[in-house]
């Protein structure tokens, strides 16, 4: 076995070496060898568990049934205090989401259904407990940044643990999750086209560099926190696909605000999109964890939470799933100056920072722009975007060496100057050059809407199914934008009225007090993080970031 822990070592420095080669940003191409590296370890990962289960030597364990699995559960649930009297619902295994809860009686709007103790809760607080309270741990940055990341250790240590607390609730899991880290090759190629894309591979990768971290740094400890031997790749991504789905703030106690928990049980309630309104409460003077139903549900009826308004990128990135129709759809779509003469676009950074736009800024488009109007930097960004050469030295201010002072990254705020048309023939190229950017990304998908509706038809596997209901609705929205962008051409663009926004006093005066600069780094947004589970058996019993909730009215902390 030493020799096959000597080859998952060295694969890892190989993963680290190319990571670091590639830097961090990176192409599909680049991405195929990372995913092909990531395979190479889990190769070499299963040899060590061979080897293990060799020395072991023991038999064929006996599985416990499915429903052998709930009732263990409950037995655990209730000798931790759960009041079974007060749960309205129970888990079923068949849903046409995998695990989730159906309705035992009648529930009305409103209407608690379920009860959690916080004792039943792995907090933070109780993983760095049962991972002996590390110091190294303790004082991570990495982990101090994302808490989630020390649940996840905790669970993969958990997970190896014959003698276990919470195996009951482990062996409930879902053995598997459609979180991005279980995709392969086909379904990132498959979301070619997408502005996700990019998101979904640095979201990846990132979850490889943690994991490569943490294995060197418990491997440092000399098995104090677990054997690294159990801390695989595989076991990782299961236990953060867990914990980013299902992770909640929870009241910390002592009136120190949250921590990150998981909740056994309700944690097994599934996601409808058609909800409007988080029902979930945590109760100081009971210390639990409530949750009412989102509409009436009829006894035999599967319940469902609200997890938030969350989109389909974020429900598909985060939490392995994605929905025919979701009111809270929209497409990220980034404002960028085109490459050229690097004065002119300089010039043109510095107009649209008198205007309080940041180059680069991404703005959601809605999927009924004709209701909801646009983004507000929309139109003044594609103002300064349409100048000509002539035009931007005319207007620009002036650049005096050594004062150039650019904003990188952070938010603007937009000023009135925005909102000031600067000539007809300017405005009508703007409107035209927004309609062409906008084709542009409609055209840069390799299928059709109408190829991506026939491939639904096919009932293709789940994973790619939900990237289908994403980049449909991505191409809608793309499409119901350039109609109406096309329409207020057809009508005449300077008889457009859009509403405009709140100014506050600030950007109001501001108007002189922006800043030039000769180091012009404008850099993109950086980074998102989170993911989130569940595959065809048993699949996403969480959305989003974890579901939602809120503390309830004597929560006062």
């Amino acid at each position: 076995m030493i020799k096959a822990l000597a080859a998952v070592k060295k694969q890892i420095e190989e993963i680290n070496e190319y990571e670091k080669r590639i830097g961090p940003e990176c192409n599909l191409s680049q991405f195929q060898v990372t995913l092909e590296n990531f395979n190479k370890l889990r190769q070499a990962q299963n040899a060590v568990i061979v080897a293990k289960q060799n020395k072991a030597n023991s038999g064929k364990k006996v599985e416990p049934t499915e429903a052998q699995l709930v009732a263990n559960f409950m037995e655990w649930l209730k000798g931790k205090g759960f009041d079974e009297s007060k749960c309205k619902v129970k888990i079923d295994r068949n849903t046409s989401e995998g695990t989730g809860l159906i309705a035992t009686q009648d529930i009305k709007e409103g209407e608690d259904f379920v009860e959690i103790p916080s004792n039943i809760f792995i907090t933070t607080a109780v993983a760095f407990q049962g991972l002996g309270k590390p110091q190294n741990l303790e004082k991570d940055r990495l982990i101090q940044s994302i808490p989630g990341i020390l649940l996840s250790i905790f669970l993969v240590k958990e997970l190896s643990n014959p003698t276990s607390e919470w195996e009951p609730y482990i062996k409930l899991l879902p053995k598997q999750y459609n979180t991005v880290y279980y995709w392969g090759l086909k379904e990132f190629t498959q979301f070619r086209g997408s502005p996700n894309l990019e998101y979904a591979m640095r979201y990846v990768r990132g979850a490889m560099r943690q994991y490569c971290y943490l294995y060197s740094m418990i491997d440092r400890t000399q098995s104090n926190i677990m054997p690294i031997s159990s801390f695989t790749w595989d076991a990782f991504i299961w236990a953060i696909s867990t914990v980013q789905s299902r992770q909640n703030p929870v009241y910390a106690g002592n009136g120190s605000g949250s921590v990150m928990a998981l909740i056994p049980f309700w944690d097994f309630c599934n996601h409808s999109s058609s909800g409007s309104k988080i029902t979930s409460f945590y109760h100081l003077e009971t210390d639990s964890m409530t949750s009412g139903a989102i509409k009436d549900f009829k006894k035999g009826e599967q319940v469902y939470m609200f997890y938030g308004p969350r989109d389909n990128t974020q429900l598909l990135m985060h939490a392995g799933f994605a929905t025919k129709t979701n009111l809270y759809d929209s497409y990220p779509f980034e404002l960028h100056l085109l490459e050229g003469n690097h004065e002119i676009r300089h010039d043109k950074v510095h107009l649209l920072e008198e205007r309080g736009i940041r180059d680069g800024v991404v703005v959601n488009l809605n999927q009924n722009p004709s209701s909801n109007e646009l983004p507000f930097e929309l139109i003044p960004f594609y103002r300064i975007y349409a100048l000509s050469e002539q035009e931007t030295r005319a207007i620009a201010p002036p650049q005096v060496p050594g004062e150039h002072n650019h904003h990188h990254g952070h938010q603007l705020q937009l000023k009135p100057l925005a909102f000031k048309i600067i000539t007809q023939e300017n405005e009508e190229k703007a409107y035209s050059n927004l309609v062409q950017a906008l084709k542009g990304k409609l055209a840069s998908y390799p299928t059709t809407l109408e190829e991506d509706e026939q491939e639904l038809k096919k009932n293709p596997p789940a994973n790619q199914r939900f990237i289908l209901y994403t980049k449909i609705n991505e191409k809608k929205i793309l499409d119901r934008n350039i109609k109406y962008i096309e329409s207020l051409i057809k009508k005449g663009v300077m008889n457009v009225t859009f509403k405009l926004p709140e100014l506050t006093e600030q950007s109001k005066h501001a108007e002189d007090d922006h800043e030039h600069g000769d180091n012009c780094n404008h850099e993109d947004h950086g980074s998102h993080g989170h993911s989130h589970g569940g595959n065809d058996s048993h699949n996403h019993s969480h959305g989003g970031h974890g579901h939602s909730h809120q503390h309830g009215a004597n929560c006062n902390h």
